[in-house]
Parts: C-alpha cells; sequence; structure tokens
C-alpha cells in the first residue's frame, strides 16, 4: 500500500482502518493490581490514553524558531505520514492553515544535542538546515532546504555514509553561510568547515592535525573562527588547552584545563575582549563566568549553592548573558537583564489572562529572538503542558503559537521532586509521578537514567513515556543516584568505581524510600532503564535488593571491557571510564571490570526480563544484548528480546518507538498489573 503525503487522506486512511478493526478493542485489558481495581471500581482511574498520542501524535506542534530577521518560523510537525517542519510569517502567526504553512518533509530527524541543534535557520531567513541520522549510528548529515522553493531537493551537505557531521555555528547576518566540522579525514577527529547555500559549496577552513588534537572549535560574535580546544596529550585525561584565535592567523594559549576540570565557552567576543564560560574550576559547581581575554581574569556573573548551572541565555548578535537556568528541583529561571525578565513576565500575565495558560508556570525560557531583538519566542511550562508565544518587544503583541490542544490535567499526574538521605549521609535527589486516582501502594516502575553523567530532570504532566506509565497505573521513581551530573562535581565523582556499589544502594534506597512513603508496593516493582540505565535494570536483578517482579533492559551495558574496547573513535573520554570502572589496558583491572560487568553474573537474574537493542549502536554493541538473551534463554529464564534493524542507541523513528512502547506496555501488564490499551491500530503501518 503507498501512503500519501496529505495529512488528510491519512487521517482519513486510519479511520477507516479503525473501523474495520473495532473489533481488535477487546485487546485492552484491564488492571489485576488490587489497588487499581479498586480504582477502578471506584470510577476513580482516568481514561486509558492510545499508545499512539504519546509517540505518533499528528496533532503535535512544536519547537517554534524564529528567524534571524524576525519575520518567519519554522517549528517541527507530521507531514505525511512522518516528521517534518513547517513554515510560516511571522505576520501569519496566529493562522495556523495550511494556506499559510509551508510543510517540508524531513523524516525523522537526528537524536536532539548529538551533534548540535537538530534544524536551524542560517542568517539570510530563508534556508534552513537540519541534521539526519539514517540508521542510528550517530553518523549524523546535513542537509540545507530552501524556504522559498519548497519543491526543490534539500542540500545534502555531507552525503557521506559512516561520517559524523555537527554544525558549529552561522556565517555573517543576511549570509547563507554556515559553519560545521566532521570526521571524513579522520574518524578519531573533526576538521572545520564552511558551508554556502546559495552557491552550494563547502571550504576547508581548518583541520585538526595529530600533533594539535583538536577536540573543539568556537566560532565568536563576528562569525568567524575565534578558539579552539585541544588535547596537549594522545592520552585522554591529557590537559586540555584553550587557544585563541590571532589577526595573523596564529594561535595564543589562553588557558589550560584539567582532565576533571570543565571550562567551555558558551560564547567568544574577540572584538569586546570578553569570554563567557560555564565552568567548575576551582569549585564544585558549574557557575557562570565572564572572563577578561587581555588579562584573563574572571567575574562571578551567577551560580546556584545546589546545583550546577545548565545553560545562559544569550541576545543572538552580540553581548553578554541576559539570563542563566538551574535546576535544583523543578527548573528555574533567573535574569540578570532585570528589563527582560519584567517583560517575559509581562507576557505571562496576559497569556494567563487570555486563558492560554491553565496556571502559574513553573518556568518560561526565551527561545530565541530576531536578529535586531524586537520578536522572542518563548516556552511556558506548567505543571500541565508547554505553551509557546511569540513576542512583539516593541508593540507588546502576544501570540500563541502551539495550537490549542485537548486538556490532560485530568489524565496525567505531576512530576514531583523528591530527596532523601542515603545510609552513608548522601543526599539523594529524584522524581516521582503517582498514579492518579489510586489509593494506597501502586506497582511500581523505577525508571534508571543512563550515563551515569546525565540527570533525571522535571518535565510536565504531558505526552511523555513517563505519564503514559502513570496512565496505567504505575507509580514512576526516577533517581540521581551519585554518579549524576548536575549536583556538583563531588557528587558526580562520589560514583567512581561505586557503578556496582553505593551506586545500585542509591538506587535501591530510593525504592525503599517509596516503600516507606506509602507509594510502592514492595511486591509488585519493576525496573528499566537505557544504557548504563539498562546495566543498573541487569544489577538490580542480580543483587536483588528488592523483590523486582521483572526488568526492562534497553540497550544496556552487559560486558564493560567490550564497551569501552568498541566505542566511537570521536569520543574523548576514556579518563572517565577509567576513573568510574577501571583501566581496561590493564589485565588485573580490565579482569575485575568482566567479573563485575552482567555478563559474568547473568545466572543469577530470575525475574523475567524484556530486552531491546537498536543493530546500529555504537555505544553499546548489540553483541551484549544478545549474549544476554542467548545466555538466559540456555539457563530456561523466561526473557523476551526485540530488536531493530534501523536504529541504534535510542530507538528514535515513530513506529518502531509504538513497536517498542506497546511491547512494555503488555509486558508491564502481565508483570505488575496494571492496564493495557491493547492493540492499537497504528501498530499497522509499515516501519518502511
Amino acid at each position: 500500500m503507498r501512503y500519501s503525503r496529505n495529512p488528510s487522506r491519512w487521517r482519513i486512511a486510519l479511520a477507516a482502518a479503525c473501523g474495520t478493526l473495532a473489533l481488535l478493542s477487546g485487546c485492552a485489558t484491564g488492571p489485576t493490581h488490587p489497588s487499581l481495581v479498586a480504582a477502578r471500581q471506584d470510577n476513580t482511574l482516568p481514561p486509558l490514553v492510545p499508545m499512539r498520542r504519546f509517540v505518533a501524535n499528528v496533532d503535535a506542534v512544536n519547537g517554534h524558531v524564529l528567524s534571524p530577521d524576525g519575520l518567519q518560523l519554522v517549528w517541527v510537525q507530521t507531514v505525511g505520514t512522518d516528521v517534518g517542519l513547517g513554515v510560516r510569517k511571522t505576520a501569519d502567526a496566529a493562522t495556523v492553515s495550511s494556506a499559510s504553512t509551508r510543510t517540508f518533509a524531513t523524516g525523522t530527524l537526528a537524536r536532539p544535542f548529538v551533534s548540535g541543534p537538530t534544524y536551524s535557520w542560517l542568517p539570510d531567513s530563508r534556508h534552513l538546515a537540519y541534521l539526519k541520522d539514517f540508521t542510528g549510528d550517530e553518523n549524523t548529515q546535513i542537509f540545507v532546504l530552501d524556504t522559498e522553493a519548497p519543491g526543490a531537493k534539500p542540500w545534502a551537505v555531507t552525503p557521506w555514509p559512516g561520517v559524523r557531521s555537527a554544525m558549529l555555528g552561522w556565517g555573517a547576518p543576511g549570509s547563507a553561510t554556515f559553519y560545521f566540522a566532521n570526521n571524513q579525514r579522520d574518524r578519531s577527529s573533526m576538521d572545520l568547515f564552511e558551508g554556502d547555500a546559495r552557491t552550494r559549496t563547502v571550504r576547508e577552513i581548518a583541520r585538526s592535525e595529530p600533533d594539535s588534537r583538536v577536540i573543539s572549535w568556537f566560532i565568536d560574535t563576528r562569525r568567524e573562527l575565534a578558539g579552539r580546544m585541544r588535547q596537549l596529550g594522545s592520552a585522554d585525561g591529557s590537559d586540555r588547552l584553550l587557544e585563541l584565535r590571532q589577526p595573523d592567523g596564529g594561535w595564543r594559549a589562553f588557558r589550560t584545563v584539567k582532565a576533571f576540570d570543565s571550562f567551555w565557552p558558551q560564547r567568544i567576543d574577540l572584538a569586546a575582549g570578553r569570554l563567557w564560560t560555564l565552568t567548575n574550576v576551582g569549585r564544585d559547581k558549574l557557575a557562570m563566568v565572564e572572563v577578561d581575554l587581555a588579562t584573563g581574569a574572571e567575574r562571578l556573573l551567577a551560580e546556584d549553592a545546589a546545583v550546577d548551572l545548565d545553560y545562559g541565555v544569550f541576545p543572538p548578535q552580540q553581548g553578554a548573558p541576559l539570563a542563566y537556568v538551574s535546576e535544583p528541583g523543578r527548573p528555574r529561571i533567573a535574569y540578570l537583564d532585570a528589563a527582560l525578565g519584567n517583560e517575559v513576565a509581562g507576557a505571562v500575565k496576559t497569556a494567563r489572562e487570555r486563558g492560554w495558560l491553565n496556571a502559574e508556570p513553573v518556568i518560561t525560557r526565551p527561545g530565541g529572538m530576531a536578529n535586531d531583538q524586537r520578536r522572542m519566542v518563548l516556552r511556558s511550562t506548567t505543571e500541565n503542558e508547554t505553551v509557546e508565544l511569540l513576542l512583539d518587544r516593541a508593540s507588546g503583541q502576544l501570540t500563541r503559537l502551539t495550537p490549542p490542544r485537548e486538556p490532560t490535567a485530568d489524565l496525567f499526574s505531576p512530576m514531583e521532586p523528591f530527596s532523601f538521605k542515603a545510609s552513608d549521609g548522601l543526599e539523594v535527589h529524584g522524581y516521582l509521578v503517582r498514579p492518579r486516582g489510586v489509593q494506597g501502594p501502586a506497582p511500581l516502575v523505577v525508571n534508571i537514567h543512563g550515563g551515569p553523567w546525565t540527570r533525571d530532570s522535571w518535565q510536565a504532566a504531558s505526552l511523555t513515556p513517563t505519564q503514559m506509565l502513570a496512565n496505567r497505573g504505575y507509580a514512576v521513581l526516577n533517581v540521581n543516584y551519585r554518579g549524576s551530573a548536575g549536583y556538583g562535581r563531588a557528587f558526580m565523582m562520589a560514583g567512581a568505581h561505586e557503578t556496582s556499589g553505593r551506586l545500585q544502594r542509591d538506587i535501591a534506597e530510593a525504592v525503599q524510600w517509596a516503600i516507606d512513603q506509602g507509594v510502592a508496593d514492595p511486591k509488585r516493582m519493576a525496573v528499566l532503564g537505557a544504557s548504563f540505565g539498562g546495566f543498573s535494570v541487569l544489577t538490580q536483578l542480580i543483587q536483588k535488593p528488592h523483590d523486582y517482579r521483572c526488568g526492562i533492559d534497553l540497550v544496556g551495558v552487559a560486558n564493560w571491557p567490550r564497551v569501552i574496547e568498541n566505542w566511537p573513535p570521536f569520543w574523548r573520554n576514556r579518563h572517565y571510564f577509567a576513573a568510574f570502572y577501571g583501566d581496561v589496558g590493564k589485565p588485573e583491572e580490565r579482569e575485575r571490570m568482566l567479573q563485575d560487568s552482567p555478563i559474568s553474573q547473568i545466572d543469577r537474574i530470575t525475574a523475567p526480563l524484556l530486552v531491546i537493542h537498536g543493530a546500529n549502536d555504537v555505544r553499546v554493541l548489540r553483541q551484549d544484548s544478545d549474549e544476554v538473551v542467548a545466555t538466559l534463554q540456555k539457563l530456561g529464564r523466561p526473557v523476551e528480546y526485540m530488536s531493530f534493524p534501523d536504529e541504534g542507541h535510542s530507538v528514535r523513528k515513530w513506529r518502531n518507538r509504538l513497536a517498542q512502547w506497546r511491547k512494555i506496555e503488555d509486558t508491564l501488564a502481565v508483570c505488575l498489573g496494571g492496564r493495557s490499551n491493547g492493540f492499537d491500530f497504528y501498530e499497522l503501518m509499515p516501519r518502511q
């Protein structure tokens, strides 16, 4: 069957399929857990939300980005049966109609933040650049499309399989030029290039030669190459050196950074002689600092005593940061520019008065400004939703960009920050979502984040996987265990050599906290996680600190030596792995790492296990999951395996995500006694 690119035809086809498959609606299953059964009898359970709403919502319109001239907007929406981009004039911003919108079919975009922004305007406010990762191997490719020629084929800037490319910055205002890096010449390093969308040409700007070992390039406010960060030794963990470009093309050594210190410029302004950076040099937590390029003197602009700063908000062309964001529990923004803060507060007040926001927002973030700073996109997030707004700062006009959607406050539950003291006295933080309408202890899903050098963050109670689990009747627990990023250097390094020890105890003690709070039923609990989170799923099932009834392991590490010996060539963080797990180059440490790996203790797993992996994963080879499944099958243990041939370290394509989460939904229903909405007719859509 061929599927039309016309969304209306698609909906008609789906409606017809829905009618044909009406008998399949009986596949939905009710809860069997006592607290959920009681809630159903009391009629307090919310309606079941179809799985397609969480992974293939055809009504989603979000991620608005303003063009540099302030006259156009781009956003993500459904185009045909897949992901695409929509464009319209800001003059038509209040009119969400096919007549005012030009759409571009792009297909599934690369994972956000893997290789720079997923999509962005070029300086001419006409061309758009976007990134694709066709197979999930993280070899991202850059494409540029002309918004004034909707029928034209996009320019494949980097059409080379097996080559990773990343957007780095933009050319002069009004031009169609941009900077990007890729590793076509040497897979272990990134060279710098300039592309021009008008001529569809590329020229090399600088190389990362073997003796220079450049790990980052920096473009300054004049839209020129301004700096580079080099690794001084060949071994990961060597000091890094920030160098500044001189007028004669040479380089001036500016700042040496130690292996576990952080000093990453967010903006370099050579003309003004200033640099702004997030750094933890000489302190525990990332703070925002202004640095004088002539003297090296630093001025502290902002810090948070509880957590690292997340990022700074900068004006589009030049100048110091306007605000900064941190997240001790719920996210918060603090304004260094008081006038801007007052404008945003006024816009929020207007949005509340017009009924565009259902409650006072938790945070409202500037999402980008035009070059003249007249127009600005705001992302305002309440406990239940995110609404994007367009503010004209000159006239005060405020326009809602997010189309009205059905309210979800009666379907979902708020995400609540929590903290507790671990048994050794360390304070551990996390988030809890309780199932709506359920009284007493509920079945619990412990969702363990990856990394470990990342963190779980607060989310609005909207169409997220967490809320899908809660809608099915589960309490969901997220734990920012020691070793997680975001809580300072000491907290993260407390996880070193404790990945199978105290770190796992943090997870287990958080679960005990949920039991003690009366949230979790200790007889109905499951663990779920991806990557390092998948490793933790296997480790929790091996160590058995609780009576977990099942586990769901997504792209989980089972063999640490294999992961470290086969990692992507462009990674430069082997010293972090050595600090946390051991030095794989030393035979005695390699043997200990193998013994601490789940594959060496897999016979201790007796609970049912679901394993999911992408065939093109470059971070954790599918072989890890293959061996886990094969070993458990040989032992006669209950295990199921789902593998995607066109995915990598995360499942990105919505058809695959639908298959994945439907399997998870049914697995948990059997394991924990929650609800399942059963067969979703979107499952009939081919996975190409």
